[in-house]
């Protein structure tokens, strides 16, 4: 065996390795690449409280799908709630869609006095059949230390005052 056969030899086995390397790296650039994409565009469906500022405050409950694409929300139940969210507990979401930046928003009652977080567990598919179980703990006090404070002009009308009031509670939710 000459020099050259043992050089074109190794050449070849250095080529076949180096392709068998960029294979691989190729195979799992594309997984992570199908996995970002996945990521990116699966639904993200989130309770959470929020209170509205009217010229009082009142609480609500809200579920939002914050993801991409739409999801299907399978079932949900409640701990240590005091009573009722909704009628039922809001049974009627169950097995039903909800699209990407959709909400169900409902009235936290104002007899709701429980100190204590209540959590809820949300069970929703995507549209492929893969399926998220999130588990959210509320605090029903979150807003208890907020104070409101109308700005009354006497140089005003009453109505007037209620818009200037209005205007200014749509403005503070856009901070």
């Amino acid at each position: 065996m000459d020099t050259s056969d043992v050089i074109q030899i190794i050449a070849t086995f250095i080529t076949g390795i180096t392709a068998i390397i960029s294979v691989i790296i190729a195979v799992k650039s594309l997984k992570i690449t199908q996995k970002s994409i996945e990521d990116a565009n699966k639904p993200v469906v989130v309770c959470y409280l929020d209170i509205v500022d009217v010229g009082f405050y009142k609480r609500y409950f809200i579920i939002k799908n914050f993801g991409r694409t739409p999801a299907k929300i399978m079932s949900m139940s409640f701990q240590n709630l005091q009573s009722k969210i909704g009628r039922n507990n809001l049974e009627s979401l169950n097995n039903t869609i909800i699209a990407p930046n959709q909400k169900f928003v409902v009235l936290l009652d104002d007899d709701y006095t429980n100190k204590d977080n209540f959590s809820v567990t949300i069970c929703y598919e995507d549209l492929n059949g893969n399926h998220f179980k999130e588990l959210f703990s509320l605090n029903p006090s979150f807003s208890k230390d907020i104070s409101y404070a109308k700005r009354r002009s006497t140089a005003k009308s009453e109505e007037l005052n209620d818009l200037t009031n209005m205007h200014h509670s749509v403005a503070k939710k856009n901070l």
